[in-house]
């Protein structure tokens, strides 16, 4: 039976953040979100009927990540018809990880034992930052006290899988802010730390913001400097990088529905925006994803349509590319081995003499490692990882 993970994206928020580029809109009234958790529960219906129990090829799903927006807006007792409709439809991993990002905004402890209770199993919290003036500056609802209150609170809840997500790199944050932001973090003994840089995406109002000289980006070398300094804190704490931006205190803490992503596995996601990602024929992958549009999504759902906008089939190179690309953000890089198998050929044979002397360069300069059966970045080359993982698309 295949395995597969499971994506639903939540795309209500309290508010936009003005960095954020995931679609997302206002939480609106609970009439809207009623709605849009029964639309849910009929697109994983129906994708059960191709890909769950009683299909051809049934997928079981091991993993399950509410992701968004902020899937805590809604109200446990509807994540538990979720999760009951998704075990309807799938066979479902006793060890099935399922995770549920957390505003600490919309956190409180009846909530947080409610999901513990309706199955979730691993809490993804939100802080981006334990510095007040930092999370004024990012516009979040929250403190630097609901940060750690939500943590405390997750624990009574019998969550013992908590991960935090920090941000570096913001206008006014200071490297020393940095440093105390992960320490604080730490102090509260998570078994995960997801950290990145602030990226000023296209459209977003920091950008905007940035353009008319209203704020300012951090430059390359203190974002640098703010990464590798990260990346000493950890260590020193006991954590493990395992990609480029995520850290875990164990290996059976490591993010098992994100790995997916990185090692091209399948998965299928729910909600507007969500993309998938299955093997069709030939072995050869097929990606899809929904409309960005809340409304779209509900309506065609209720008249029992597909919300799907945008289809493609991957070519060998496609999925190779793919592979590769994904494959370099992971601390033990890429085994060439398993290229092999997965591709029938070696990874130079593929890419040609052209890219394997680029790349050769990149080791020479320290930026990568090679070695008979495995390629992977540096630390070093992780801070220009996007120039090194372009010789392969």
């Amino acid at each position: 039976m295949r395995k597969a993970g499971i994506y639903i994206h939540i795309p209500f928020c309290l508010r936009k953040c003005p960095y954020c580029d995931f679609y997302s809109i206002a939480a609106g009234d609970g009439s809207l979100r009623s709605r849009f958790v029964k639309a849910l529960i009929k697109e994983i219906e129906t994708a059960g009927k191709k890909y769950g129990k009683n299909s051809d090829s049934p997928m079981t799903a091991d993993t399950i990540y509410f992701g968004g927006g902020t899937p805590s807006l809604l109200e446990p007792e509807q994540i538990r018809a979720v999760l009951g409709a998704v075990r309807d439809s799938f066979a479902l991993a006793k060890d099935a990880e399922i995770s549920l990002e957390c505003n600490p905004a919309t956190a409180d402890e009846e909530k947080l034992k409610d999901l513990r209770r309706a199955g979730v199993n691993r809490l993804s919290i939100g802080g981006q930052s334990f510095d007040d003036e930092v999370l004024k500056t990012l516009e979040r609802l929250h403190s630097a006290r609901d940060n750690i209150r939500t943590v405390e609170l997750g624990r009574k809840a019998g969550f013992d899988n908590i991960s935090l997500d920090l941000m570096f790199a913001i206008p006014g944050q200071t490297e020393e802010k940095w440093e105390e932001t992960l320490k604080q973090a730490l102090s509260l003994n998570p078994q995960h730390i997801s950290f990145y840089s602030l990226e000023f995406m296209e459209g977003t109002p920091f950008t905007r913001r940035m353009e008319k000289g209203l704020i300012t980006e951090t430059d390359a070398e203190a974002d640098r400097r703010m990464y590798e300094r990260g990346l000493e804190i950890l260590a020193e704490a006991g954590f493990s990088q395992y990609e480029i931006s995520n850290a875990a205190r164990g290996r059976e803490y490591i993010c098992r529905h994100n790995m997916k992503y990185w090692s091209l596995e399948e998965y299928l996601g729910f909600g507007p925006s969500a993309h998938s990602y299955v093997t069709g024929e030939q072995g050869r992958g097929l990606r899809f994803c929904n409309a960005a549009d809340v409304a779209a999504y509900i309506e065609a759902m209720e008249r029992g349509e597909s919300a799907i906008e945008d289809f493609c089939q991957n070519s060998l190179k496609d999925d190779a590319s793919e592979y590769v690309f994904t494959g370099l953000r992971k601390n033990r890089g890429i085994d060439l081995r398993d290229f092999r198998k997965k591709f029938r050929s070696g990874i130079w044979d593929f890419y040609g003499k052209d890219v394997k002397e680029e790349f050769e360069e990149f080791v020479r300069c320290g930026f990568a490692d090679e070695t008979e059966n495995n390629i992977k970045l540096t630390v070093k080359g992780m801070n220009i990882s996007n120039r090194i993982m372009a010789l392969f698309v």
